[in-house]
């Protein structure tokens, strides 16, 4: 098994009646016991993972996360990551307690950037309007906040829409969902399903509108065969490892990875596609209930000409490298990279040469001014 991260499922019950949930047919009365969340997050540390993740159902109903997320700080994960629908942090003191705990990753799910849409698709009015509140306490915490945007039949064609109301509320990390066809998804395919062909042009004009703002690295795009996304090819989740293990409330761990690929087909039109070797193919289900058609071979390739990101949006690094810089200012490479590991919106930084292309984008942007002293690069806000 990989040993990067460790994803904790606390429980199977939830506060929201998403008419597209997998979870749907399972026991919701099941769940982890308090010691053995506790032993999940010290045999992952000790197994070296790097990573941990905590969902549900909804892991936010579950009182003893902030303990939880405690322990795992207590054993040495420095990122640490929630699965949300994001409604119950509409609460600010709660938000304060899981960040305080030590929770450093939020990741919101939603369907729309406007309510009529979430709220019909998550069953429950008002949830849009709880969820939003939750994701401003979260940014303004300066947690690394990502959103998910999960697409069906009444939402798909607003993608991009959707993209852009959130990255101008201040989110850079996102992916885009096509649903897997189990639980409630399966009973709702007739009102909710739509083939993946007739959706992939939606997640491609979202993919152009992110890498038009800079922000294309920070957008990928999950469960669509990088057939359907020209251009982006390499936006396609799928064609990486997940590297992530799963601690279900009861049964065995389980790899990621190996039950996403048990889950593929390859089609008629994969024999002569060049990332044949590299993708799984589709979703067995999306198979079964819409077929091929309007799937097409890769034969080559395309690169995309990168165009001069628009001033406004900043990426997660960004964000990173300026918060550093206001802790205080005129910092060298070296100690930008250390003081970011002090700032839960830094949980991923890893080298200098990162910190030299974030700040090279920074100072292209006007934000950042960078000089050379002592042999040392030196940064400071603009």
């Amino acid at each position: 098994m990989s040993r990067d991260c460790y994803e904790i499922i606390l429980n199977h019950d939830c506060d929201l009646a998403c008419g597209f949930c997998s979870q749907v047919d399972f026991d919701q009365k099941v769940r982890s016991g308090l010691a053995a969340a506790v032993r999940h997050i010290y045999s992952a540390r000790k197994a070296g993972y790097r990573r941990l993740g905590f969902s549900g159902g909804e892991a936010l109903l579950r009182e003893d996360l902030p303990a939880l997320i405690s322990a795992a700080r207590g054993v040495g994960f420095r990122t640490i990551r929630l699965q949300t629908n994001g409604a119950r942090l509409s609460s600010l003191s709660l938000c304060r307690r899981l960040a305080e705990a030590g929770l450093t990753v939020c990741k919101f799910t939603f369907l729309a950037g406007r309510a009529s849409i979430h709220d019909r698709l998550t069953g429950i009015p008002g949830s849009f309007g709880k969820s939003l509140a939750g994701l401003d306490n979260m940014l303004a915490l300066k947690l690394s906040v990502g959103v998910n945007l999960l697409a069906t039949r009444l939402n798909y064609r607003e993608l991009g829409a959707a993209l852009k109301f959130f990255m101008d509320r201040g989110a850079a990390d996102f992916t885009l969902i096509y649903p897997i066809y189990t639980g409630a998804m399966r009973q709702n395919s007739a009102s909710l399903g739509v083939a993946l062909p007739e959706a992939s042009p939606h997640f491609t004009k979202a993919l152009d509108l992110a890498l038009a703002a800079g922000l294309g690295g920070g957008v990928k795009a999950l469960n669509i065969p990088p057939c359907l996304l020209p251009g982006h090819e390499r936006r396609a989740v799928d064609l990486y490892r997940f590297n992530t293990v799963v601690a279900s409330p009861r049964g065995p761990l389980r790899d990621l990875d190996a039950d996403t690929a048990l889950d593929k087909t390859h089609g008629p039109p994969c024999a002569a596609c060049v990332l044949r070797e590299r993708c799984g193919g589709v979703d067995r289900r999306h198979a079964a209930l819409f077929g091929w058609a309007g799937f097409s071979p890769i034969r080559k390739l395309r690169t995309l000409r990168i165009p001069e990101p628009e001033r406004g949006y900043l990426s997660g690094l960004e964000k990173c490298f300026l918060e550093t810089l206001k802790i205080r200012d005129g910092l060298s490479t070296a100690e930008v990279l250390r003081a970011a590991r002090t700032i839960p919106l830094c949980h991923d930084c890893r080298d200098g040469a990162g910190v030299l292309t974030t700040g090279a984008g920074l100072v292209k942007k006007g934000l950042v001014k960078k000089s050379f002293r002592k042999g040392a690069y030196i940064w400071r806000l603009a």
